[in-house]
């Protein structure tokens, strides 16, 4: 029996505990103090914010943001902004805006995201991040034998290179690497195996791939375009090489998005081909395993265009003369909705402004997220503000539904006009819609035919930090948005991949009063919805 207690409590002694979810701010006020807290297999995971820091990380750990368009690192212009140092050598970090490195100087010490393991093993993810205004974007030094996988990652505006490598094996995958002063991937001194797959590399100030001679490098089915000192360069000096094996590698204008919607790629007659079709859409590896959210086939690039097809209708109904005296006005209408189709539709609305000297601004609306039940119809009255501010001219006014901000399934304009006076001098504040909300009958209603996402928040009610933990069945595209009860977003907590099993994300209400809250879960086509309760 002795023994019997002693195996025990040997047992229990070096059984690792449980991995656990660090709230930031929730529970530690900074992402590195947060850091600093973990252990191997926990995960920090960061409310949406901007955090002027310089972080280093942990082994075994996950950080993760609420997406790039929503936490921001910034480095303060001081050193690296993330690292990873000797001995940490596998993690995860992901959905973060990175910024604002020491601009200038030798590396490291001015790179947005630095990883130096200086070991043989290892794995690591940096993925879904937006990194730029920095010297270098991410950089991979020091991995002898280790694993580094680069994927869905923008990389923009750096001084110097966008993604450089040094040994071990690198995945490059589904990047966006663009605008660079200097490469778009430099391999400065040889070394291991690297795999340049789906990338746009494209507009960089010297060359778009530039390898080390000695390096095995096998790049296909990427968009390498329009870089000012050569495509792909190798040597010293620096000579023309051909990929390999270059099985679908193009070179041509993306034909991005552009304006507030950047490195999306375009198709203006969506779903008829032609001209206004992007030549990144369904051009990436063919093979399932780099398919898609939305199940077709790859694009290049590290955002996708959403062929998902619904047939749901949207009409505009103005009120009155759309004509806006000098000092500004309102434009008043009805808006509806009409999902033509039996099951129930998940989807976007949002209102783009174009402009009378061209261009769109926008959206002025949105975009919300819905879930329109089978063969149901939605009609609302809407005010739209214009801004005295706002140039005279001819404007129109055009209302979307399908999937922000890529793909209109329907779209209802109408003109009005703009008398005299304004000097461009507005913001989206000032073209408010009163009445913009998604109606909270319509946020909660359920799907009956659907199967969905398991989820549920700890604590509920909660006062002011809860987590909303969920398990996918399948890996896919993720967005969990909170609004109010009177339907207006106050968090949007994840947009990004997620593989399948259990995830968590933190709610932080710090801000917000007392009340009833809905947290909207859209897995693909499924959607859930969690009622919160907020008491102070």
């Amino acid at each position: 029996m002795r023994y019997g207690t002693l195996f025990l409590l040997l047992a229990a002694l070096i059984t690792p505990a449980c991995a656990t979810v660090i709230l930031v701010p929730g529970q530690y006020p900074t992402i590195q103090a947060g850091l600093n807290a973990a252990n191997p297999g926990d995960t920090v995971q960061v409310s949406p914010g901007v955090y002027v820091e310089n972080l280093t990380m942990r082994e075994g750990v996950t950080l993760r943001g609420s997406g790039w368009h929503n936490t921001t690192v910034d480095g303060g212009g001081l050193m690296n902004v993330i690292t990873a140092p000797y001995g940490v050598l596998n993690y995860t970090i992901e959905g973060f805006e990175v910024r604002n490195s020491q601009q200038s100087g030798s590396a490291p010490g001015c790179i947005g995201i630095h990883l130096n393991p200086n070991a043989s093993s290892g794995t690591k993810y940096v993925r879904d991040c937006w990194v730029h205004n920095c010297g270098h974007g991410i950089q991979v030094w020091n991995d002898f034998g280790g694993t580094a996988n680069i994927e869905h990652n923008i990389i923009e505006d750096n001084l110097y290179d966008g993604f450089s490598p040094y040994l071990g094996t690198v995945n490059l995958i589904n990047n966006t690497i663009v605008n660079n002063s200097r490469d778009g991937y430099n391999d400065w001194s040889g070394g291991g195996m690297v795999y340049i797959k789906n990338n746009v590399i494209a507009g960089n100030g010297r060359y778009g791939i530039f390898p080390h001679p000695s390096t095995p490098v096998q790049i296909s089915y990427n968009d390498v375009w329009n870089n000012s000192g050569g495509n792909y360069m190798s040597g010293s000096p620096p000579q023309p090489f051909t990929p390999y094996p270059g099985t679908g590698e193009i070179s041509t204008d993306p034909m991005f998005l552009g304006g507030s919607f950047g490195y999306y790629p375009s198709w203006g007659s969506f779903p008829v081909p032609g001209p206004s079709q992007s030549p990144l859409i369904d051009a990436g590896d063919p093979a399932v395993l780099y398919n898609d959210p939305d199940g077709t086939r790859a694009d290049i690039g590290a955002l996708f265009f959403d062929q998902t097809q619904h047939n749901v209708e949207v009409t505009i109904t103005p009120t009155g003369l759309w004509v806006v005296p000098p000092g500004g006005g309102t434009l008043n209408y009805t808006a509806s909705l009409i999902n033509h189709e039996a099951a129930v539709v998940t989807c976007h609305s949002w209102v783009m402004v174009q402009l009378p000297g061209g261009g769109s601004y926008g959206p002025v609306l949105g975009p919300l997220s819905l879930s329109l039940p089978g063969s149901a119809s939605i009609t609302r009255l809407r005010t739209q503000n214009v801004p005295g501010s706002a140039p005279p001219g001819e404007y129109m006014y055009t209302a979307h539904v399908g999937i922000y901000p890529t793909t209109k399934w329907d779209s209802a304009a109408v003109p009005f006009t703009k008398q005299s006076a304004g000097d461009g001098s507005y913001s989206l504040e000032d073209w408010f819609c009163s009445d913009e909300a998604a109606s909270p009958a319509l946020e909660t209603t359920a799907l009956a035919a659907a199967e969905k996402p398991a989820m549920a928040a700890t604590p509920n009610p909660f006062n002011p930090v809860t987590a909303i933990g969920y398990q996918l069945s399948a890996p896919g595209h993720v967005n969990l948005r909170v609004y109010d009860a009177a339907g207006r977003e106050v968090a949007n907590l994840m947009d990004g991949w997620r593989e399948a099993g259990s995830h968590q994300v933190t709610f932080d209400a710090s801000g917000l009063p007392s009340g009833t809250y809905f947290a909207r879960l859209c897995a693909g086509n499924v959607t859930q919805t969690q009622k919160l309760i907020l008491l102070k």
